[in-house]
């Protein structure tokens, strides 16, 4: 019985070895990294909702998250790389941080402020619309 205990040990031991060489050669091969943030607007306020693109730079993929309720962001395992990152929201401009890094198994942080759209007029007409009387002709 001893020396079934001892091949069984050393089976196990080998295949413990054998699975840690595994995972090692796994965790190697890695090629992402993660992105958060918060966006803000010009106050310092959470925008609560904002869409936020990263669009990698010579790909083109587009990645897409939403903020949640304190304007927080996560992009989780994005191929590393430089990227096109905007955040959008109703009523603000758009804002876009051109050529952002995302790095090797690290979790980056970017802030990303929101400024107010720009004041817009609107023109309000009530009542219908009057005929134009035209004078009587003179003969």
């Amino acid at each position: 019985m001893n020396k079934k205990f001892s091949h069984f040990l050393g089976t196990f031991c080998l295949a413990a070895i054998f699975g840690l060489f595994a995972l090692s050669n796994i965790k190697a091969q890695v090629i992402s990294g993660d992105l958060v943030g918060t966006v803000l607007d010009k106050s310092g306020a959470a925008v609560p909702g904002a869409t936020i693109d990263a669009v990698k730079a010579g790909t083109g993929v587009k990645h897409t998250t939403k903020a949640n309720e304190a304007g927080e962001y996560r992009f989780t395992n994005l191929p590393v790389g430089a990227y096109n990152v905007s955040a959008s929201a109703a009523s603000f401009a758009t804002t876009t941080i051109s050529g952002f890094h995302v790095e090797l198994n690290k979790t980056v942080t970017l802030p990303i402020t929101l400024e107010v759209k720009g004041v817009s007029n609107t023109i309000e007409v009530s009542g219908a619309a009057q005929p134009l009387e035209t004078p009587p002709r003179r003969k």
